[in-house]
């Protein structure tokens, strides 16, 4: 799938998030986890206390993220090939937990996976409260090999937050966007997650893994 945003708005955002000195580039993983890759669930209670503060700055704006809180059951869709002209998926469940952390700093979750053997991802989260931006860090024990890899940096509009970051995949220079969707309350999928890549600057964008959060009760 190939998704558009206007270049200019892109090259904006990108601009006033350098100037934060929030985004730096990165080494990716190659075909396997996504670079940076946030991955949540949610809670109807966290996304009930999100409703009014999700993309306002100040200390309200810390809880944008609320809804990650609790344990999820996230069914997958991945391209198995990236920036090759694939229309290949592969299918795959993931399951996290999602906490916050003291001090509205932000949040954590941690996701497990039976799809690639033992395998851990590690989200981190940050809020800062004079920007009303948030950070999304990802490590895992396969793909990243532990290491802390830079953020995706941007916020909420209403139930909708946009980040994006710089990255290097297999080579090539990549922006990196996220979109999370917040569904309205009482949703079976309480919010979705999307990642897409451009290797043009913005200019055009190939989605490469995408996800929903549905609460795990088992």
């Amino acid at each position: 799938m190939r998704n558009r945003v206007p270049a200019r708005s892109l090259a904006a955002a990108l601009a006033g998030l350098a100037a934060l000195s929030v985004i730096g580039a990165r080494a990716a993983p190659g075909d396997g986890a996504p670079a940076g890759t946030a991955q949540a669930g949610t809670t109807h209670a966290g996304t009930a206390q999100a409703g009014t503060a999700r993309g306002e700055a100040g200390e309200a704006g810390c809880h944008a993220f609320d809804f990650v809180h609790g344990k999820w059951k996230m069914p997958n869709d991945r391209l198995v090939r990236r920036l090759a002209g694939s229309h290949q998926w592969e299918h795959f469940y993931t399951y996290d937990v999602g906490s916050p952390l003291p001090g509205c700093v932000g949040d954590m979750d941690i996701m497990k996976t039976d799809h690639w053997p033992h395998f851990v991802g590690v989200t981190i989260r940050t809020y800062d409260p004079k920007t009303g931006l948030w950070r999304i860090y990802w490590t895992d024990n396969r793909f990243s090999q532990g290491k802390l890899l830079p953020p995706v940096v941007g916020r909420f509009k209403g139930n909708v937050g946009v980040f994006y970051g710089k990255d290097v995949y297999n080579g090539i220079p990549v922006v990196v966007r996220f979109i999370w969707t917040v569904n309205p309350k009482g949703s079976k999928v309480v919010a979705t997650w999307k990642q897409a890549f451009s290797a043009d600057g913005g200019k055009t964008w190939e989605e490469n893994w995408r996800n929903s959060l549905i609460p795990d009760t088992r």
